[in-house]
C-alpha cells in the first residue's frame, strides 16, 4: 500500500556525517561549526579506526598502541556541506590556541595540509577568524551521534570531569535504558594503559 504524508518520517541516520581526514596531496579548508573539540582514544584495528574501550578492548589486549583523535563539524563554504573532520591531538594544537583566545571554535576558518604527499605524513593546521558578515552558519552537528553511527555503538552519555592535556577529560557511560552496545563499546575514560599497550 502506498503511504503519503505532508511530514517526512524520522530519519534513523539523521546524525550521519561523512568522515574526512586531511588528504595526501590537496589541502582541506572550511569553517568549524562546533564550539569545541570532541576526542577519544582510538586504535587502528583490522583495517579501521575504532574507539578504545579501556575495560574490554581487544586491540589493547593484542598490544596495539592507542592514539588520541579529535573530531568536529567542518562546513565547506563552496559546497555548503558538513563533514566530520578527524585530526590527531598534535595537529589540533592551533585550534586549542584559538579556543583559548576566542572562547569558542565556532566560526573559526580551518585549513589543513600535510607536510608532504605521504598519506601518513604530519598534518599542519592553521586557524583564523572567518568573515561571517555575509554567512549564516548551519547548526553545529551532533559529533557524538555521528561517531556512534560510524562506529556502530549505542549513543553513550558523557560528562566533563576536568581538563587533561588542554582537552576535556570525558567520562562516558552507557545509557542504562539502551541495550548492550555492539562491539566495540564506548566507555571512554582515559585508559589505564600506556600507549605501548601495557597496563600501567
Amino acid at each position: 500500500m502506498l503511504n503519503f504524508s505532508s511530514e517526512s518520517p524520522e530519519d534513523p541516520n539523521e546524525h550521519s556525517l561523512p568522515l574526512v581526514r586531511c588528504p595526501a596531496i590537496k589541502s582541506i579548508s572550511g569553517i568549524i561549526l562546533n564550539k569545541d573539540l570532541l576526542g577519544t582514544n582510538t586504535h587502528y584495528y583490522h583495517g579501521r579506526t575504532i574507539p578504545c574501550d579501556d575495560q574490554t578492548c581487544p586491540a589493547c589486549d593484542d598490544g596495539l598502541p592507542w592514539r588520541w583523535h579529535f573530531y568536529l563539524g567542518l562546513w565547506g563554504q563552496n559546497s555548503h556541506r558538513t563533514c566530520l573532520f578527524e585530526m590527531t591531538a598534535k595537529a589540533a594544537d592551533p585550534l586549542k590556541t584559538y579556543r583559548k583566545a576566542y572562547g569558542t571554535l565556532r566560526g573559526c576558518h580551518l585549513t589543513a595540509k600535510r607536510v608532504n604527499s605521504s598519506p601518513n605524513s604530519r598534518v599542519i593546521q592553521q586557524a583564523t577568524q572567518a568573515d561571517l558578515q555575509k554567512i549564516t552558519l548551519p547548526a553545529p552537528p551532533d559529533v557524538l551521534g555521528a561517531l556512534s553511527i560510524i562506529w556502530n555503538i549505542e549513543r553513550p552519555s558523557i560528562s566533563v570531569e576536568g581538563i587533561v592535556k588542554d582537552a576535556p577529560k570525558l567520562h562516558v557511560q552507557q545509557d542504562p535504558e539502551l541495550a548492550e552496545p555492539s562491539f566495540p563499546s564506548n566507555r571512554n575514560t582515559l585508559p589505564s594503559r600506556n600507549p605501548n599497550g601495557n597496563v600501567s
